[in-house]
């Protein structure tokens, strides 16, 4: 097990039930603490806007919605974040946004920890 994240607060914002428990238990076997999953749009925003994070891990589609202001707003907060996605076209991410790491799925768990490794 990896104590290098030992009580690092991460975000989960996933609407696929079984995706979030896989990525929160990647994350807490490698010592995380983490925040969520939460499945919508409005939810992971007020998490991102209220809690105190150290990362997030972001599903771009959530049940139709894109995850884009919940990007921005732990962008503004400085809070470092990686994009879960399904898709292959980058062009579907704001240009600003385009810069951060994306992360396909199916989720490999150590590419999940490798990547928050670096961006963390």
């Amino acid at each position: 097990m990896d104590k290098a994240f030992d009580g690092t607060r991460i975000l989960v914002v996933e609407d696929n039930f079984l995706a979030a428990e896989v990525v929160r238990d990647m994350l807490e076997s490698s010592g995380c603490t983490v925040i969520g999953p939460v499945g919508r749009l409005d939810e992971g925003l007020r998490l991102a806007e209220q809690e105190e994070l150290d990362g997030a891990v972001l599903d771009v589609n959530l049940n139709g919605d894109w995850c884009f202001p919940i990007a921005r707003a732990l962008s503004q907060r400085g809070v470092p974040f990686i994009f879960l996605t399904g898709y292959d076209d980058a062009a579907i991410i704001p240009p600003e946004l385009r810069p951060v790491r994306r992360l396909g799925k199916p989720i490999l768990g150590q590419q999940l920890i490798d990547i928050l490794t670096e961006v963390i």
